[in-house]
């Protein structure tokens, strides 16, 4: 598994994002936007704990303001996983 399997075909995630202009950001504002990339991961990665993965993502949302780009949002995200290479 890799990194470009998570970040594959977010349609959902843009189609619900609000500001269409944002839509390859991750903002960490909604709760729907953490469980989506929770489970993003967790398709990708199955034998990773939810938790983990929640646990990891919040790290990154608590440590910079939002928005985030996602690409460099969720590579961050899977390296304090440790499933992707620095």
């Amino acid at each position: 598994m890799s990194l470009s399997k998570v970040l594959e075909d977010w349609s959902d995630y843009d189609n619900r994002k609000q500001k269409k202009e944002d839509s390859h950001f991750f903002s960490c504002t909604e709760k729907w936007e953490i469980d989506y990339l929770v489970d993003k991961i967790h398709e990708a990665f199955g034998y990773l704990d939810r938790l983990a993965i929640r646990d990891a993502i919040t790290h990154f949302c608590n440590r910079s303001n939002a928005p985030h780009p996602r690409k460099i949002f969720v590579t961050s995200v899977l390296m304090r996983l440790g499933v992707v290479a620095s």
